[in-house]
């Protein structure tokens, strides 16, 4: 054990830092921020056997943790934290002096939301860390934020070298709907290492989350950093990608699943992130790569691919909605009932942050239709964000979807795979589906006589005219 600890401390008194150590597997750690990131983390890592502490200036928030409670909805994450609480392997504090006696080591999962311009806002990952280093010294600060690169260089350099702290950098690649599960099975751990810290305080510390040896990388802090935005900006390059072969699949009459099927088979491309649609949101992609692309700015690199990128995901809600304006013939839809199934930005989540719903809902009301929104998790974020008169929230897809003109899917929740459409076409006024994320089969839908228009797929219409006249449509 002493040999284990001497390693990891670089020849620093192993009975300065004893008390933060259970056994070489179980350790007491610190996490900076209760957020979606944060809290994830607090609960896998205590899952694992460590004992953590979480911090949040918020004292509601905390409060509200501490009674196994959490205003974040992800898959198996409120059984986790109500698990460890009882065990007593998690607890939250708003005092900082509290996290810094408990223990040396601090995770900063704090927001990095995007300025005006794009750029990250670093405000809240300057005050962490500052505010640790005015209360500790001989810590390690790992970075988990997503930062611009350099900045834990930067941080590093403007620290009091006698407080001894090391800050490095281990980027997340959690996927909103699947957090938990990605956290407590990684493919992979990214290190940015701080050159004064050795490798086996984080071997240590992922210990229980590491398979195999190749599993965990270590490299500088600079390039852990890039990873971060490599990563994210590669996978919305394919989304955005794929939606611009959909525009080109509708103007030829091609199938775009049956293209995503074609290429998908490749081993050197695979089906992940190949689906069209109505383009990618979340809290990560689109903050990402537009921090990404300012950065290289101040850096004089244009950046040309990430911003095409940007600009065909910014795009697609306004081709969708010109669907749906040109199926109706008329830019304007006042007198229009349209029903949205799904408004998070993914299935398996209740965020909404630049999800493509918001946009196209906007853009609807804006042309004079009433819109009815349903989502299993969403409503509620989704009352916060658009206050209107012609908006409605519905707790039941069905509900949402009567004697609407037309049923609209923006998110592809499970539930809406397995429909019965005869009931649904009783319900809906009018049988029409505009679906922006491809789940059903054309055929099955025109079969069933519903007008069906999706995303580079050829469009079934069977009541157009019939339709037109009962709206007294001017053509």
């Amino acid at each position: 054990m002493y040999c284990i600890f001497k390693k990891i401390f670089l020849g620093r008194s192993c009975k300065q830092f004893y008390f933060y150590y259970n056994n070489s597997k179980s350790m007491n750690i610190n996490i900076i921020g209760a957020g979606y990131v944060g809290l994830v983390t607090a609960s896998c890592f205590a899952h694992s056997g460590h004992k953590v502490k979480c911090y949040d200036i918020d004292k509601d928030k905390i409060d509200l943790l501490k009674k196994g409670k959490t205003n974040i909805y992800e898959p198996q994450l409120e059984s986790l934290l109500k698990e460890n609480l009882e065990n007593k392997r998690l607890n939250f504090s708003d005092n900082l002096h509290d996290i810094c006696t408990f223990s040396n080591i601090f995770f900063i999962c704090v927001g990095t939301p995007p300025r005006g311009s794009g750029e990250a806002n670093l405000l809240a990952l300057y005050k962490s860390i500052f505010s640790i280093s005015e209360n500790t010294k001989n810590a390690f600060l790992i970075v988990k934020s997503t930062v611009p690169p350099g900045t834990c260089e930067e941080l590093s350099a403007m620290i009091d070298s006698s407080k001894n702290i090391s800050i490095s950098m281990c980027p997340e690649f959690l996927r909103e709907g699947s957090a938990v599960k990605d956290f407590l099975k990684p493919d992979r751990i990214v290190i940015g290492k701080n050159p004064d810290t050795s490798e086996d305080l984080f071997l240590t510390i992922f210990s229980p989350f590491i398979r195999e040896n190749k599993s965990i990388i270590f490299m500088d802090t600079l390039s852990a950093e890039l990873t971060k935005y490599a990563s994210n900006s590669f996978l919305a390059t394919k989304i955005s990608f794929m939606n611009e072969l959909s525009i080109y699949a509708d103007l030829k009459g091609a199938d775009i699943e049956k293209v995503r099927m074609g290429i998908g088979l490749d081993k050197r491309i695979g089906y992940e992130y190949l689906y069209p649609g109505l383009g990618f949101g979340g809290s990560c992609f689109p903050k990402d790569i537009r921090a990404l692309i300012d950065n290289a700015d101040d850096a004089n690199l244009n950046l040309k691919l990430l911003k095409s990128v940007i600009e065909i995901n910014d795009h697609q809600v306004d081709i969708f909605t010109k669907k749906i304006t040109g199926y109706f013939e008329s830019d304007d839809l006042s007198g229009l009932t349209l029903s949205f199934w799904g408004v998070s930005f993914k299935p398996n989540t209740d965020d909404i942050r630049f999800a493509p719903s918001i946009k196209l809902i906007k853009n609807l009301l804006n042309k004079g239709a009433l819109v009815k929104a349903y989502d299993p998790k969403a409503l509620d974020n989704l009352k916060e964000t658009i206050q209107h008169k012609n908006l409605s929230f519905h707790h039941n897809a069905f509900d949402a979807a009567k004697d609407s003109n037309s049923l609209i899917i923006a998110t592809e929740w499970k539930e809406f795979f397995n429909i019965d459409f005869e009931d649904l076409k009783t319900v809906l006024k009018n049988p029409v589906i505009f679906d922006g994320r491809n789940i059903y089969d054309p055929n099955l839908l025109s079969q069933k006589g519903f007008d069906y228009i999706c995303i580079g797929r050829p469009t079934k219409i069977n009541n157009i005219h019939e339709f037109s006249n009962s709206l007294n449509v001017v053509k």
